[in-house]
């Protein structure tokens, strides 16, 4: 394949996708995937011409680095990428990076629907860290893979379906890859457990955490990073479920269903009601959506 890049060897691979309008209205989607060998004369920035040109400076950026190592500077701040490592960048920032020699590289550059609220919460989750490594057996690099052999194929993968490839990556590297929360020893799985137990009863964030033997903060954000919400709101958010149910199978009164599920008072009841499901627990019942 013939890529007219300075230091980049001619067994790389690039790839490109043109999305629909329907693509751009509703899916995640790619603009361009690629696999570099590189050396180091391979530079590239966001006022290099390439750069300029089209749409490219409007989308995300994800590197994966398979062996070597790349000079990036992003956003002002300089760092250094090496194997086994995803780069996460958005375009419309100011961008630099350079390769050393024996660089490798997938990259893939995409947009659609809320990406930037993603990139924006996978940061966060990151400490701000644009640069970050993967877990042993992460299922990013296979997606990726996916993604590219695909579009090397004669049919490539329809829009939907490179979609929800991209989907699940964003949700990889915002979640993250920890071990299942059906490993019976998993302190997570141990905490959900312990909150489905009791959900009805007087809980506290400070009760679940000394049940599974861990500091109220640490537990809080473990258990954020592991569901992508607080253990408060998973209380809430299971104790509205089963309002729900209540409202929608029984006869008992909105108050009645209030201090059945955990609430104090009926009106606190009402308040997280309405917060959550956006009409009052008389509205839902009668109109359940």
């Amino acid at each position: 394949m013939l890529i007219a890049e300075s230091g980049v060897s001619q067994r790389s691979e690039r790839y490109f996708f043109t999305p629909s309008s329907l693509a751009r209205e509703l899916f995640y989607y790619p603009t361009r995937c690629g696999h570099y060998f590189c050396d180091h004369r391979y530079s590239f920035s966001h006022s290099s011409e390439i750069a300029q040109e089209g749409d490219h400076n409007r989308n995300i950026m994800l590197f994966l680095i398979q062996a070597g190592a790349m000079e990036l500077t992003l956003s002002g701040k300089t760092v250094l990428s090496g194997a086994g490592q995803v780069v996460l960048f958005d375009c419309r920032n100011p961008y630099r990076y350079t390769a050393s020699d024996g660089l490798e590289f997938t990259w893939l550059l995409f947009n659609g629907l809320n990406v930037r609220e993603y990139y924006r919460r996978i940061l966060h989750g990151h400490g701000g860290r644009q640069c970050f490594s993967l877990l042993a057996g992460s299922e990013i690099p296979q997606i990726l893979d996916g993604l590219l052999s695909g579009c090397a194929a004669d049919e490539p993968p329809s829009e939907a379906d490179c979609s929800q490839m991209i989907h699940r990556l964003l949700c990889l590297l915002l979640l993250g890859e920890q071990p299942s929360a059906q490993n019976p020893d998993d302190s997570i799985a141990r905490s959900i457990r312990y909150m489905n137990q009791h959900l009805f009863e007087s809980l506290s964030v400070q009760q679940v955490a000394q049940a599974v033997n861990l500091s109220p903060s640490h537990f809080s954000r473990q258990f954020k990073a592991r569901t992508g919400y607080s253990p408060y709101e998973y209380i809430v958010l299971r104790r509205i479920d089963k309002a729900k149910y209540l409202l929608t199978s029984t006869r008992q009164s909105v108050k009645e269903i209030a201090y059945q599920i955990g609430y104090n008072s009926e009106e606190n009841f009402i308040h997280s009601f309405q917060k959550h499901v956006g009409i009052s627990p008389g509205l839902f019942r009668k109109y359940p959506i």
